[in-house]
């Protein structure tokens, strides 16, 4: 297996804000689904099979991989270590030759959950409703579960394996779908059967069909407190990612007692890019909690008709489902994400105590001297033999 170069992953966000309470004391996972569209995707297959990530210490990052289908690319979810993860995350991506199979080194059920229509059994993975079935997928001859809408049924795709996990700062549902057109709403967080007194968080609905008095056209997402932007319409071969956060910006007292109002987050996007969205809504609960803990099932739905004369019934295809925990967008944290080349040509940093000798590199060569005359002796000797070295990363 020959090591064709070394590239870098940079992961950079704003306001970024460690998880408060780990899902995982070890881990956290970022979703990687625009490696391929990068300036340097000729350095790899388009698959992205030929490639293994790490982080700047050399630490080996188990990853799951998810292959390119139909319009999308591969897309790679990676786990790292918590300590690794920062407002200017870097990974190194080791690109191999072409021949090389990759294969995923991240084992799935626990904190990463997934499913994957061509070797999952769904009744294993979804509640058992009206409206759905296998069907044949002529983009990759595998299966595609079709969730279609059944008029007084219940006919949607429920998970039964997600109730009260814990994930302090947020989760991240991925969802690819064959097709996603006409009325299309996911819940991240309900119980199933339905109750009377359940609270639906972070919705997002889609909707794109006609069945207005006037023959409007109808394309919006929307939120639970009514709030409507027109943006994230699914259409065909689509991937879906949400991913929601509960943060106190207000607090008070009435007859009731103590009280905190709640910003919550929500984002509904096509990928993990820059361009992506958030819907955003307020809400008042209880106040002895500041972040949402734990969640219920997630519940994807194809609602209404698909057209104006309530002839023909919406329907969606699910590919992959994918669930798990991830600081980097849970509070309203959208991360850029590029490949460069690995830096190169800096020196080292030089400390004593905590005082940096800023004169001591320039590029690659280590140019300072104990004896320089513009800088105080103050006793540090530097080897011939770390002064000599072609130094690669600053520390």
């Amino acid at each position: 297996m020959t090591l064709q170069t070394e590239l870098q992953i940079n992961i950079v966000m704003s306001n970024y804000t460690e998880r408060s309470s780990s899902y995982s004391s070890i881990y956290d996972y970022i979703l990687l689904d625009s490696l391929s569209s990068s300036s340097y995707s000729s350095l790899f297959r388009s698959d992205l099979k030929n490639l293994k990530i790490k982080t700047l210490d050399n630490t080996q990052c188990n990853v799951l991989y998810l292959p390119s289908y139909g319009s999308k690319p591969a897309c790679i979810l990676v786990r790292i270590p918590v300590g690794k993860i920062s407002a200017t995350t870097k990974l190194l991506l080791d690109v191999y030759d072409r021949s090389t199979t990759f294969s995923s080194t991240l084992s799935t059920g626990g904190e990463v959950q997934f499913f994957d229509a061509n070797n999952d059994t769904y009744s294993d993975f979804f509640e058992t409703c009206q409206g759905l079935s296998v069907e044949d997928d002529a983009i990759d001859s595998g299966k595609v579960i079709r969730s279609r809408f059944v008029p007084m049924e219940v006919s949607c795709l429920c998970t039964k394996n997600l109730s009260g996990q814990s994930a302090a700062n947020g989760r991240v549902v991925f969802a690819r779908f064959k097709r996603a057109s006409g009325a299309i709403t996911a819940y991240d967080s309900f119980n199933y059967p339905y109750g009377d007194d359940e609270l639906l968080v972070s919705v997002f609905m889609q909707t794109d069909y006609n069945l207005t008095p006037y023959q409007e056209d109808l394309k919006v997402s929307s939120i639970m407190t009514g709030q409507e932007k027109n943006y994230c319409m699914l259409d065909g071969v689509s991937d879906l990612v949400m991913s929601s956060s509960w943060d106190a910006y207000n607090s008070g007292t009435d007859e009731e007692g103590d009280w905190k109002q709640y910003h919550y987050h929500m984002r509904a996007g096509t990928g993990f890019s820059a361009s992506s969205d958030y819907l955003e809504g307020f809400i008042r609960n209880n106040p002895t909690h500041v972040h949402q803990t734990s969640y219920d099932e997630v519940m994807i739905d194809a609602t209404f008709y698909e057209d104006s004369e309530l002839s023909s019934f919406n329907y969606f295809d699910l590919k992959w489902l994918l669930v798990f925990p991830s600081p980097i967008i849970a509070f309203n944290n959208i991360p850029t994400i590029t490949v460069t080349e690995k830096d190169s040509k800096h020196g080292i940093r030089l400390y004593k105590g905590e005082h940096e000798y800023t004169k001591a590199y320039k590029g690659s060569t280590l140019m300072w001297d104990a004896n320089d005359e513009t800088m105080e002796d103050t006793g540090l000797y530097i080897p011939d033999k770390i002064i000599n070295h072609n130094w690669d990363w600053v520390f």
